[in-house]
């Protein structure tokens, strides 16, 4: 567990940390299908584009609350609303993925090898990315506060994205 460095320096880190799993992560997916001698199926491309989907998201959010820790006035206007258009593909990505690894695994394509296994956990972790960003923060081993909130018996609390999308949203009702 790190230990408390400024929200800036946290967040600086972790954007870039974000946009690199963006590639990172599918194309690592893509390599251990290959080697294993899988082929590059739809359920992997699916899963593999809402995985980056998400994860280039995490980092829209990630620098949306760097600049705001930095005081930076319009730092969520300018955000939000891209992120609240882009919720829905998110989920239109990860249904079309689990929708392809469902017919993977009833046409009998897929055993437990990495040409199935891939798929899945990219579909995972996508579903846990909109789930951290879009509803409540999942990740709290990283940061001492979080990890001693969750520790505690507090449970998880609302990700920042859901507050600031609730808080947007009143402003907009309110007209400003």
């Amino acid at each position: 567990m790190a230990t408390s460095p400024s929200p800036a320096r946290r967040l600086t880190t972790y954007w870039k940390i974000e946009a690199g799993n963006a590639v990172l992560i599918p194309a690592l997916a893509v390599y251990m299908v290959l080697r294993s001698g899988g082929k590059i199926s739809t359920a992997l491309v699916l899963s593999g584009l809402a995985c980056s989907f998400l994860l280039v998201i995490g980092t829209i959010v990630l620098r949306m609350m760097l600049r705001k820790a930095r005081g930076e006035a319009t730092a969520t206007a300018d955000w939000l609303p891209l992120l609240i258009r882009m919720r829905w593909p998110a989920i239109g990505l990860c249904v079309a993925a689990a929708v392809a690894i469902g017919a993977e695994w009833i046409s009998g394509n897929a055993g437990l090898s990495a040409q199935f296994v891939a798929p899945a956990v990219l579909l995972l972790l996508a579903v846990l990315e909109y789930i951290n960003y879009y509803h409540v923060q999942l990740q709290h081993f990283d940061h001492a506060p979080d990890w001693q909130r969750l520790v505690s018996g507090r449970g998880f609390r609302r990700s920042h994205l859901a507050r600031e999308i609730e808080r947007w949203k009143r402003e907009q009702r309110r007209g400003g």
